[in-house]
């Protein structure tokens, strides 16, 4: 007979008794540093271990990823619903109509607990604690909560009255009783924790009476509309608060909130546009990522460029002002809790909030990074193998859906290549044209690398052959020496960006709309722009552009070397209609100084501008000026008697001009400083 088993005393976990591992255990299973893991956790709001391990591998690069840096955790009411909405229109409307104030910076909320720092592994305990004080005194809340307007010259707000302010205070407090042990460590003492962490406590004589009696303070409790605005906006403000009736129906929520401690001090900016870093010390750009940047270096920057810190990978460097625009800090912000408290019978919300304005905080890091395909990855999340099978994968998606490119017979890219040496009829118009004269300033339109990023790494192979890897890229590419490196610095269009060009000319046709003379900046995405707006207006083989060298934009923008534009005959073999005989007033060989002010580039302009408004005076007529998106302003602005930006001005007011394609018409031209 075979010999008896004996019974083992430690068997070897199960698969099952695996599954119920926590993250964190699981994060030391698989090798990563305790403190590395429990800061990915709380960074991500303990959301699982993808995202948590995306958020490690995106912070490869982060130099305080191995610092006991605590985050700072802040609790809120929000409103959702109907009211919501109203002061997210009062805010948008105030925005466009008044620019920024305090009140922009945040989601809508009344304050119930303010900021204070624990450690990265008391993140469930905080969510858990707050989950049981609000449970605990849920049938002691009020179904409804009743807001009374308050405008002064200074502030606007919403105040909670008195009674049901008291009982929100009590949940207040008992939550900070309840975590106090858990915050930073020889921080506060217990009064200082409530005169810290309670805003209408100001002083330990008012946490003493929290501590002692539990009485309610006098400092209202209140929902901020607008504050930190300039006097003259006052008038203007009081008007548009009008749309928010504080009696409008809503539902609350108690929120718990956590930022990274690196954005105190600091504006948080949205990323509009990729950048791949050029030199070590810059910072690469993804669209859909927020960074954190100085707002007094934003206004003193000589050269149009800033320091700033991602909140995707927590690395530094160099970006562009002109790439990113100011938005509310909560939006980098990560929601670990929102348990609905009043006005709503719904379970609690285990996962993130998707609030209508903001971006959804929840969003993959991976899924983020995804969405600016083609861009390169610094950290290396991901390998060059996989990003491009991606691009595969999408290609193949779009083209098993059988997408066309454009609605129309032909692409734009096949009839670049069927149109050779324009012919010549003679001249198009009889000059002089007589009556009032105009000028036209239209920047491109949509560029491959601000749509796909680093395109070029996966668009060309080892030989320089291009493919197309989206049907919005071009389907062919124009000869050029230097190829495919040549085209970093001087971009095609999308076959988006070659409709919208051929739609503003068919429009400017449709309105009787004429162009006499056409100047155009040397890069090829403006060339692109130009032929298409000549080809809507169906004159583009009797109308040769005029390649103007000055036209180019900021020089400061190409610190590390100026582009390398297609010469006029690779122009011209590539089917582009250019007046080869027209001197420049500006050689390109002229622009080396990539130091130029903002001041030197708006006197460039301007005097190109008033130039060729001289030059062509004797036969009168429409001139067509195609640049860049500040060329809209920096041709114009001195020609009507305004004096050129600041260069923080000017990078503001010109992203406007990156949302669509934007042209401009000025009347009454004839030479002069009124001339526009």
């Amino acid at each position: 007979m075979m010999a008896t088993l004996p019974p083992r005393k430690n068997p070897t976990p199960t698969k099952i008794s695996r599954q119920h591992l926590s993250p964190l255990q699981i994060f030391l299973q698989m090798g990563f540093p305790k403190h590395r893991a429990e800061k990915a956790l709380a960074a991500t709001g303990h959301r699982g271990i993808q995202l948590a391990s995306d958020w490690l591998l995106a912070h490869v690069n982060d130099t305080t990823l191995d610092l006991d840096c605590p985050r700072e955790y802040v609790v809120y009411l929000c409103p959702t619903g109907p009211l919501y909405e109203q002061i997210q229109n009062f805010w948008e409307e105030s925005l466009q109509k008044c620019g920024w104030n305090g009140a922009h910076n945040l989601v809508p909320h009344i304050t119930m607990c303010s900021f204070f720092k624990s450690g990265d592994e008391n993140c469930e305990a905080l969510v858990s604690a707050l989950k049981d004080v609000v449970h605990s005194i849920l049938p002691s809340l009020p179904s409804s909560l009743t807001l009374d307007k308050y405008i002064s010259p200074n502030y606007m707000g919403l105040f909670l009255n008195d009674q049901q302010a008291e009982i929100l205070k009590k949940l207040a407090v008992a939550y900070v009783k309840e975590v106090a042990h858990l915050f930073e460590a020889g921080c506060y003492d217990k009064l200082e924790v409530m005169a810290a962490c309670l805003p209408w406590c100001t002083g330990t004589t008012l946490a003493q009476e929290y501590c002692t009696t539990g009485e309610a303070a006098t400092k209202a409790l209140h929902l901020t509309l607008a504050y930190q605005f300039s006097p003259s906006q006052f008038s203007l403000l009081e008007s548009l608060v009008d749309m928010v009736d504080p009696r409008t129906p809503a539902a609350w929520e108690v929120r718990l909130y956590s930022r990274d401690t690196r954005i105190v001090g600091n504006e948080v900016h949205k990323v509009l546009y990729s950048h791949v870093p050029r030199d070590p010390d810059e910072l690469e750009l993804l669209i859909g990522d927020f960074v954190y940047v100085k707002g007094e270096s934003l206004a003193s920057s000589p050269d149009g460029w800033i320091e700033g810190t991602s909140w995707l990978t927590g690395s530094t460097g160099f970006l562009p002002i002109n790439y990113i625009e100011r938005t509310a800090e909560s939006d980098a912000w990560t929601l670990h809790r929102a348990i609905p408290s009043i006005g709503s019978t719904g379970r609690e919300r285990l996962e993130n909030v998707s609030l209508p304005r903001r971006p959804p905080i929840s969003l993959s890091l991976l899924n983020l990074l995804e969405n600016s395909e083609g861009s390169r990855r610094s950290t290396e999340v991901l390998s060059e193998s996989s990003s491009t099978d991606r691009l595969h994968s999408r290609q193949a998606s779009l083209e098993a859906t059988q997408l066309s490119p454009l609605p129309q017979q032909e692409t734009l890219d096949a009839l670049y290549a069927k149109v050779k040496k324009p012919k010549k009829e003679g001249p198009l118009y009889k000059f002089p044209i007589e009556g009032p004269r105009k000028v036209i300033v239209a920047r491109h339109g949509e560029r491959v690398d601000f749509t796909f990023g680093d395109w070029i790494r996966f668009c060309f192979d080892e030989a320089g052959n291009y493919q197309r890897r989206d049907l919005n890229m071009p389907e062919t590419l124009p000869e050029r020496k230097g190829a495919p490196h040549s085209f970093y610095k001087d971009c095609p269009l999308t076959n988006i960006g070659l409709l919208q060009a051929t739609l503003v000319g068919q429009a400017m046709k449709a309105n009787g709309t004429e162009v006499h003379h056409v100047f155009c900046s040397p890069s090829l995405r403006c060339v692109q722009t130009c032929t298409n707006i000549l080809r809507g207006l169906g004159i583009a083989e009797y109308m040769p552009i005029n390649i103007e060298p000055g036209l180019f934009e900021w020089l400061a923008w190409y610190h590390d070397g100026m582009p390398v534009w297609m010469t006029l005959d690779e122009l011209m073999d590539a089917g582009f209609s250019i007046n080869c005989n027209y001197d420049p007033l500006i050689r390109k060989e002229e622009l080396k100084d990539t130091h130029e002010s903002c001041e030197q580039y708006y006197g460039r302009n301007a005097y190109v501008a008033q130039s060729i408004i001289n030059t062509t005076q004797s036969q009168g007529g429409t001139v067509l000026l195609v640049g860049h998106a500040a060329t809209l302003d920096t041709c114009t602005r001195q020609l009507v008697g305004g004096a050129p930006r600041s260069a923080h001005e000017m990078t503001s007011i010109i992203k406007k001009y990156y949302t669509s394609f934007t042209f401009q018409v000025q009347r009454d031209c004839t030479p002069g400083p009124n001339c526009l």
